[in-house]
């Protein structure tokens, strides 16, 4: 019987941790990976602490070396590979676009962005020879709708968003599918703590939405291993927004606004609001 295997890049905290588990649960082996050995191992132990299978590969995605080798390895291992759940991301500062650092701008594409490009491109050179696969992207509404305090963040994802849909086509013939998942506000570690403490940011985006919450990791993780399944096996090219409808509204936005042009030093000095 073939191994399923199923890679979540990022998938040593937060959302990609959650989603590692999930697939594992599922019967998936599951190849974590992350920039950080500790949390990395500490995710796989608890797959195995449950039965699971799997392996870690520690590599940053922004490296085509490196990620050639974490495909290489799949393929050592296991011969082949069923998933790619590109997730793998960075925090970025918040700043308004006059504000912002070069260096800023550049790490944040270079992972979101250019390190998906990196993953699907080895995937799909895999997943071609044995007409089968499924690939997930991780954008965001940001990448659909812009969003105030984090451009660089936004561009990423709406790059992430247009990746998909010209892979979908590229790829649907030889039975790969691609599609994305575009989040709003979700309850990731540090925002659950943000919330415990108040924080206006997450209660402005909660009041935005219009279901009055944040989504859940396992929500998404679920959506994920739905797209992975043979009943989406003819859903391609999708953007799948997973927000509560916050993408109908534009409240964060005017906080998010009005917050950082208190603090930007260019702002100030030209005596704007």
């Amino acid at each position: 019987m073939d191994v399923k295997v199923a890679l979540i890049t990022g998938s040593g905290s937060g959302i990609g941790r959650i989603m590692a588990i999930t697939f594992a649960s599922a019967g998936y082996t599951v190849v974590v990976n992350d920039i950080v050995e500790d949390s990395g191992q500490q995710v796989l132990s608890e797959i195995q602490d449950k039965g699971g299978q799997g392996l870690f590969i520690r590599a940053d995605v922004s490296d085509p070396v490196q990620v050639g080798r974490i495909f290489r390895g799949i393929e050592e291992k296991y011969g082949k590979i069923a998933v790619l759940v590109n997730n793998a991301g960075v925090p970025g500062p918040f700043s308004l676009i006059v504000d912002m650092a070069d260096d800023t701008w550049h790490k944040t594409l270079s992972i979101h962005l250019t390190g998906t490009f990196y993953c699907l491109r080895e995937a799909a050179r895999r997943m071609i020879p044995h007409r089968f696969g499924r690939i997930i992207n991780m954008a965001s509404i940001a990448g659909i709708l812009g969003t105030v305090g984090s451009a660089e963040y936004a561009a990423a994802k709406a790059g992430v968003i247009n990746l998909t849909q010209t892979a979908a086509k590229e790829l649907g013939g030889y039975q790969i599918t691609v599609n994305a998942i575009a989040p709003g506000m979700v309850g990731t570690p540090t925002n659950l703590k943000l919330k415990e403490k108040g924080s206006p940011f997450i209660e402005t985006a909660e009041r935005g939405t219009p279901t009055h919450r944040i989504t859940w990791p396992e929500e998404i993780a679920d959506m994920a291993l739905f797209l992975s399944s043979e009943a989406a096996g003819n859903i391609n090219g999708q953007v799948i927004r997973m927000d509560g409808g916050a993408a109908l509204e534009i409240g964060m936005d005017r906080f998010m606004k009005e917050f950082l042009s208190k603090k930007s030093p260019f702002i100030k000095s030209v005596g704007g609001d």
